[in-house]
């Protein structure tokens, strides 16, 4: 009971756990679609003004620098993109080794953790190429299904892996509501018995030994055999 109570107890804390890696996620995409349409409003902003004052340029020169300011502002936004997609794959991958080992804690149940599809959940995914590999380390256009696909499967793994924690826990509600009731009973029992052997005690003192009622004998030979 205190070992699954516990099982129980930590599986609820990976479960808070994951919910915040979801809201980080969440919220680590917001802020770059942020940051994304501000770099481009700042590209457009900088070549509408650079153009405006392409009328005044008299020289090769200056559209030599023009043509390089936007292939220079080109490049930096495309190192972010490269950055902005490593840090969504890292923590991509990271939420996918946390649900993995959330769904692989023991439960007290041997019962594999078993997708909406009706497929058991598996380990690292296969790649385009053949051969298990890191999904995320691959191209998006070759590794967008298998990832939507595990994320899914995943998705609907937690989903019935919490629905059985919250069967257990009620369960295991019920089974210490009884467990308490018995003990409340055998208090119970244990002092009635305590009253009753006083009772036979006071009775025994005020009569004697030649007057004693034969039913108190009686009665004294079924408490023996209490």
């Amino acid at each position: 009971q205190q070992v699954r109570t516990q099982q129980i107890h930590e599986t609820k804390k990976k479960e808070k756990e994951y919910i915040k890696l979801q809201e980080k996620l969440n919220q680590v995409l917001m802020e770059k679609k942020k940051e994304s349409s501000r770099s481009g409003m700042e590209i457009m902003n900088l070549l509408q003004k650079e153009g405006r004052q392409r009328g005044t340029w008299t020289g090769k020169k200056n559209d030599n620098d023009y043509y390089k300011m936007i292939v220079d502002a080109y490049e930096v936004k495309k190192q972010e993109l490269v950055q902005e997609n490593a840090d969504l794959r890292a923590l991509l991958r990271s939420m996918q080794m946390d649900m993995r080992e959330f769904l692989n804690a023991p439960t007290g149940s041997s019962q594999p953790a078993v997708a909406g599809n009706g497929r058991q959940e598996a380990g690292s995914p296969q790649s385009p190429l053949g051969g298990k590999t890191d999904v995320f380390d691959l191209p998006f256009h070759m590794a967008r299904d298998q990832i939507e696909e595990s994320l899914r499967t995943k998705m609907a793994s937690v989903k019935a892996r919490m629905t059985q924690l919250q069967d257990a826990q009620k369960g295991a509600e019920v089974t210490s509501e009884v467990t308490e009731r018995e003990l409340e009973l055998e208090a119970q029992l244990v002092e009635a018995r305590s009253i009753i052997q006083e009772q036979a005690s006071i009775m025994s003192k005020h009569f004697s030994k030649s007057d004693k009622p034969r039913w108190f004998d009686t009665y004294s030979l079924k408490f023996s055999s209490v």
